[in-house]
């Protein structure tokens, strides 16, 4: 019958029109960043060409709000080109640019846009280095970049998605594109640590009472993934993964947290085990795995290491989640904003129903959430993207997104449900890059011999659900009768 399946998963429920959940502080913290934003459109002038490299060295003190950097970025042209743009807000100032070692000329505009001349023009297939040198105050309306205290020691952090990059440094914003890699180099102050992605490879005394501390990534990334957070942070370290790929878990959190919350970091271990069974080797397991503590609400899964406003064993597991959905795979628009942040909970509650006995209870309270308005899919439209409330709708991109991969598990069977995910995942042309609805579709049909497209017709790109009247009626002789209506 039509939809039956979300009909099984509702029978359990409770109520159809249970009271809406609490809001999610996962969703909050993760749609923090350019939460003010009322428009925003992708940036096609910044589609003419492939970024190969960046070398990011940033200058910063947790004690004042402000940053001073350089940004080089090696790229490859798509097409004859006579100026690369930028995404940089016009908050930063740009001190001089550099094409090829020689002085570019460069202009900043109201769309937020760093237009640099390229003299001469470069050809298709040509590479090109690029240096710019900025400082400035970063703009305020999106929290990508901040600056607090915790127990009366200063910090700082960024949080870039979606659309925040572009308001610290001068980046391509958009997901058209990712970094091959990156090395981070850090400068601030010699009493704080510092944190980014990949591995530390060292950290260097200047003499001037600033230490400089370098990061280096070596797996594709994009732009909203790349973080850096400075603060007085004390590190413990754990281990993971399976021989031969074995990998540091490096936590860096406030000294008078250690105490209470390295208990809590110790599911983090038997839940990577867990994915890896599922979903295969941690992506990036030749660098490492980590969690940075941030006064934030929930948290942020950035590339090997996840911001984090708390360690509760949920948050922990979702930022883990995302770094194979999310992070290895992004998802190719914003509009598929499910294909990370629905996959990141239901991997959630895939811990709850591996290492507790209530997933029943934990798909229930979903479900019940999901219903408590009619309304709202899971796929966006083109509007919605200019709204990162909506984007981030825990309602409907986190627990709709995982019900609907519930449904599409219960739907296909355990066998042909893992080896689609591990079909997709291990994808050439997706892994480490980006990936929409229908490449998803595409595996799991694949996996299933299943036509799907009416279930995803259904569930992921229409609103609404199936409201159901079940009776039962006594027939004697121990039988029993149980009209279902839709």
């Amino acid at each position: 019958m039509k939809k039956i399946t979300l009909a099984c998963l509702m029978l359990a429920a409770a109520s159809v029109l249970a009271q809406q959940a609490p809001v999610n502080t996962i969703a909050e913290a993760e749609m923090k960043s350019a939460y003010h934003l009322v428009a925003f459109t992708a940036n096609e002038n910044t589609a003419n060409y492939d970024i190969q490299s960046h070398i990011l060295e940033f200058d910063v003190d947790p004690n004042d709000y402000y940053i001073s950097g350089v940004v080089t970025t090696n790229f490859i042209a798509k097409e004859p080109m006579g100026s690369i743009t930028f995404d940089c807000s016009q908050q930063l100032s740009i001190n001089s640019v550099m094409v090829n070692g020689n002085v570019a000329s460069f202009t900043q505009n109201s769309d937020d846009e760093l237009v640099i001349t390229l003299s001469p023009g470069i050809a298709e297939g040509a590479t090109a280095t690029v240096v710019v040198d900025y400082e400035g105050e970063p703009s305020f309306n999106n929290d990508a970049f901040t600056t607090s205290f915790h127990n009366g020691s200063p910090e700082l952090w960024t949080l870039s998605e979606p659309y925040g990059a572009k308001d610290w440094w001068p980046c391509k914003q958009d997901l058209n594109d990712k970094v091959d890699n990156i090395d981070v180099f850090i400068t601030a102050p010699s009493q704080y640590i510092s944190v980014s992605n990949g591995l530390q490879l060292s950290a260097t005394s200047n003499g001037n009472g600033t230490k400089t501390t370098h990061f280096q990534h070596n797996y594709p990334i994009p732009a909203y993934l790349i973080a850096i957070a400075v603060t007085n942070y004390q590190v413990y370290n754990q281990t993971a993964g399976t021989a031969p790929n074995t990998f540091p878990i490096v936590n860096y959190l406030y000294p008078e947290s250690v105490a209470e919350v390295t208990p809590f970091l110790q599911v983090t271990p038997p839940i990577m085990d867990l994915y890896e069974d599922l979903f295969g080797t941690y992506p990036f397991h030749a660098e490492q795995y980590g969690h940075a503590q941030c006064s934030i609400g929930g948290g942020m899964e950035h590339t090997t290491v996840s911001f984090m406003g708390g360690f509760s064993r949920e948050l922990i597991a979702h930022e883990l989640g995302h770094q194979w959905f999310g992070d290895k795979i992004t998802c190719g628009s914003w509009k598929d904003i499910w294909l990370n942040e629905g996959f990141a909970t239901y991997l959630s509650g895939l811990v709850v129903e591996h290492m507790d006995t209530f997933f029943t209870s934990w798909k229930n309270d979903r479900i019940n959430y999901i219903t408590s308005q009619p309304g709202g899919s899971v796929y966006l439209t083109d509007a919605d993207t200019t709204n990162v409330g909506r984007i981030f709708s825990s309602r409907l991109s986190y627990d709709k997104g995982a019900m609907v991969v519930h449904m599409l598990r219960y739907k296909m069977g355990d066998a042909n449900f893992y080896q689609g995910m591990q079909n997709y995942l291990d994808d050439p042309d997706l892994a480490y890059g980006y990936a929409k609805t229908p490449d998803l579709q595409e595996h799991l049909e694949a996996a299933s011999g299943m036509d799907l497209q009416e279930f995803f017709l259904d569930w992921v790109y229409r609103q609404g659900y199936p409201s159901y009247t079940v009776d039962i009626a006594q027939l004697g002789n121990f039988q029993v009768k149980v009209p279902i209506n839709q």
